[in-house]
Formats: structure tokens, sequence, C-alpha cells
């Protein structure tokens, strides 16, 4: 069994590399390639123009996860995202989305406009991917599924038994999990289908790494694409014998890359972080080159580049990259 680090580039693109490829095209593929260029070469200001997004639909949750903040935190900001705005963002920024992820701090299923989302993504020539801890999901919603074009699928089975799995994942039942993933294969397989690949999710927590055989078996055995083993990276095990999450001495590749949207339409250069933290800006009123070479990210950006940065810049203090412990300057 091999560990998923998060934060890897290169485990990144191994595992998504061909199903990103279907969706290249000339002007997204010449994108790219500068924007790898650009973080070679650590550029304060980018012409390139980030490809990968996480979009989150929904920020609230079903469950009660112990490290989740999404049900434990007060705040003001929006929860849901409406269909509007969803379609008003992938129309900014279609030209050069690679992959748009529909998730973040919530369950994705509890937007009712999930599947219309997936489905506008598609049209648009976007590769999708929901991470879902699959408690909402019904078998009345596999034809849903697979007609909106989803590329991946990632269902959350962190225990096989429901003693273990409740022990994480408080007020989710496993074998709703269990079947719906059965009901999906069996519907992949009858009708012949490629998408959505179906990339199981296993957080490899201290209480059921005597369930992982089960686990792994019943996978295999309704035959799902892959199995993803997970780092415990969430704070729940304070023993872990999991290697622990690393800190990169290189390049952060989020603010060249990629960026994350919550539900206002609140933009940010990663996924790090909780509720209410600072913002770059809003993709909703404003434009994303506008945003994409900002005074914030300008200066998140000179973090690993060769200039020096001065301590008495007092937008030090509001941006995140000033204390992040994942990427780190040489």
């Amino acid at each position: 069994m091999k560990l998923s680090f998060y934060n890897k580039l290169g485990l990144f693109i191994k595992r998504h590399f061909f199903s990103l490829l279907p969706f290249l095209t000339f002007t997204k593929a010449i994108n790219v390639i500068i924007s790898f260029l650009e973080m070679t070469f650590r550029r304060g200001r980018c012409i390139s123009r980030p490809f990968i997004y996480r979009i989150d639909p929904c920020s609230a949750c079903n469950l009660r996860c112990p490290s989740c903040q999404s049900w434990q935190t007060n705040t003001k900001e929006k929860r849901i995202m409406t269909l509007e705005d969803f379609k008003s963002i992938i129309d900014k920024i279609k030209k050069y989305a690679l992959r748009v992820s529909l998730y973040d701090m919530g369950e994705p299923l509890l937007n009712k406009d999930i599947y219309e989302m997936i489905s506008y993504a598609n049209k648009n020539n976007i590769s999708t991917l929901i991470s879902t801890n699959f408690n909402l999901f019904k078998k009345d919603d596999i034809k849903k599924l697979f007609d909106s074009g989803l590329t991946v699928l990632e269902p959350c089975l962190d225990g096989f038994s429901q003693e273990k799995y409740s022990q994480y994942r408080q007020g989710g039942d496993v074998e709703i999990v269990k079947q719906g993933l059965r009901d999906v294969m069996e519907y992949k397989i009858k009708n012949k289908k490629k998408y959505p690949i179906v990339d199981v999710q296993v957080v490899t927590f201290n209480h059921i790494k005597d369930e992982l055989n089960q686990i792994d078996e019943f996978l295999r055995e309704i035959k799902v694409d892959r199995i993803t083993y997970r780092q415990e990276n969430l704070g729940y095990d304070d023993n872990n014998d999991s290697p622990k999450t690393k800190t990169y001495k290189r390049t952060c590749f989020w603010l060249y890359l990629g960026c994350m949207i919550r539900p206002d339409g609140s933009l940010y250069p990663c996924c790090g972080g909780d509720f209410d933290r600072f913002s770059y800006g809003n993709i909703l009123n404003q434009k994303l080159k506008d945003i994409w070479n900002n005074k914030y990210y300008k200066l998140s950006r000179n973090f690993f580049s060769k200039k020096l940065i001065h301590s008495n810049n007092k937008d030090l203090v509001d941006i995140p990259c000033s204390t992040c412990n994942t990427f780190v300057r040489k």
C-alpha cells in the first residue's frame, strides 16, 4: 500500500494526467507550458492564467468529522453557491481551465444544483472532479451522475465496519457508502461507461488499520477504478505512525498553477485555512487577470524569488503565505 501525499505536484500530475488530457486544447497547452516556465523562473507577475481550480459549491456538511471546521465554525460566509454564480465563474475561466474540482470545506452533494454545475463545466470542455463522503448519494441519482459528464468521482471510505467508520465520519453510515459504490460500479460496468473514474479515497487513520485489508478487498471486488490511500494529516491521530505532512523547500506551485474559490466568489491561492480568512479578490466582481497579478499575489510569489521581502511591509500581516509551514523559501 502506497500512501498519497498532499501538495506533491508530481503525484498530482501522475494521478490526473490521463483524465485531463482529453480537455487539452492548443491554447490551454501553451498556457500550461508558460505557467510551468514562470514557476521555474519564479516570476512575480504572470502572463499565464491558473488552469486547475477548486470551486466550493457548498461549505456546509451533513457529517460532524472531529477535525473539520465546516460544522463547528460560526461564519458570515455564504455557504451555498448558486448555479448562476457558478456559470458566471466558468464563463470567466473556461479559456484556460483544465480541471474544476467541486469541493473544499463541505459536502458538494448538499448543493441541489451540483449535477447541473458539473454538466455546465463539462459542456465548456473542462474536466470535473468531486470529493464526497457519499452519504447523500441515492440510487435515483445514478443517471444524473453519469449524464452530467463528471470526469472523476472521489468517494471517501475510511472504515469497513460502522463502528470504525463512524469514529471519524460521525453521523455517517458506512453501509450507505458501500451500497452507493456498488450501484455506481454496477451501472458503469453494465453500460460500459468510461467516466466518471471512480477513485476511492481512504484516509489511513490509526483506528482503521486493522480494516484496511477488508476495505481493499471490497473495493477490488466491486472493481472501482482506483484506490488512493492518504496520509492522515487532519490532526485527528495524535500518535499516528504514518509519515507526517512534509515541509517543501521549493516554490509553492499553487501560486502559479491553480486557485480556490469559495461560494461567494472569494478567491484564494490555495485551500489552506479556515473560514473568514484573507481573500485575494472576488472573481464575481473582478477580472481574473486583475486578481492574478494584484499586489497580494505578487508579494506571495516574491517569497520564492530572489527579491528581498521587507519585514515592515504591512501587507505581510494579511497574506497567508507569510505563515505557511508547507512551502518554505530556500
